[in-house]
Formats: structure tokens, C-alpha cells, sequence
């Protein structure tokens, strides 16, 4: 059996704001990615079926990365395709460092948020999509790499909610 990635985060702020963070270019280049790399959008289109394609870029790295939204649901749900891309938003294979030759191609990345005792809710999953065998395998034994990831991102996202 193969394991999701889930995380639950708490945040101070109201559900419409920590929603509408992630609804902007200019809000998401403030706190998305690892920390240390900057972000720079191609191209955001915040619908259904919409892409949003940036870059994160340090001194010596970038990764060109895209999702497709399948499903907005305002305040309460993000669902989008995520992958790895080239600069011309074309869907490719992940860097072989640190990821490795198997990691998945595409990934699910749903977000919910929820209002819980005057705080949001993140629910956070994310799995493989249209991946093999190999693929989900290289996924399930990263998991604790990529909540540490995300926890850094959270964090960010944080930090800025506080601004």
C-alpha cells in the first residue's frame, strides 16, 4: 500500500485571508517554496482548468514547476495538478537530484481549509497521479522529507499571514 503525504496546519488568521494567499501570483511569490529561492510567475490563471507556472530560482538551482487548478471551491478548497515543467510550461520529469529518476510525473496537491475555534484549518494531501508502481513507491518513502518541506512553506506562509 501507498502512502499520501498529510498535513494539518493551524493558522492564526481568518479562513479568507489564508485562502487568498494562495490566489495570487504576488502573494504566492512572497511565500511558496523552499526556503532561500525566490519565485517568479510565468503565468497565473486562478480558474478551473487555469495554469500557474513559475520558476523558484537560489545563487546556484531552479526548478520550473506548474499546476493545473482542477477544482476551486472559494474559501474552502484548492485542488491542483503539480508538477515539475521546463521553461515553456511544458510538463517533464523531476531534477534526478534530489528527487530521482522514478519520481512521479504528476501529483495531486488538495488543499481544505477550514474555520475551527477562531483559527484556519489547512488539510493538506498530496499523492501521485497517472504514476507507476515505481513511481507511488519513490513517493510513499519520501514522505517524511516533504513534511519537513512543507512545514518550512507553512512556516513561510505563516510569517507572511503575520505582515
Amino acid at each position: 500500500m501507498y502512502k499520501q503525504l498529510q498535513i494539518i496546519r493551524y493558522f492564526q488568521s481568518p479562513l479568507e485571508t489564508v485562502f487568498n494567499a494562495f490566489t495570487t501570483s504576488e502573494s504566492l511569490e512572497k511565500w511558496w517554496g523552499p526556503a532561500g529561492f525566490a519565485m517568479e510567475t510565468k503565468k497565473f490563471e486562478f480558474h478551473t482548468d487555469g495554469i500557474f507556472h513559475f520558476v523558484l530560482k537560489n545563487d546556484a538551482f531552479e526548478m520550473w514547476a506548474k499546476w493545473v487548478f482542477q477544482n476551486i471551491r472559494e474559501p474552502h478548497k484548492i485542488q491542483v495538478i503539480n508538477c515539475f515543467s521546463n521553461e515553456a510550461g511544458e510538463t517533464v520529469k523531476a531534477p534526478e537530484i534530489p528527487f530521482g529518476p522514478d519520481w512521479p510525473l504528476e501529483m495531486i496537491l488538495d488543499l481544505e481549509f477550514y474555520e475551527e475555534d477562531g483559527k484556519t484549518r489547512i488539510d493538506m494531501v498530496s499523492f501521485p497521479h497517472n504514476a507507476s508502481d515505481e513511481s507511488k513507491a519513490v513517493f510513499s518513502n519520501s514522505i517524511s522529507q516533504m513534511e519537513e518541506g512543507f512545514s518550512a512553506t507553512f512556516g513561510q506562509l505563516e510569517k507572511y499571514l503575520e505582515e
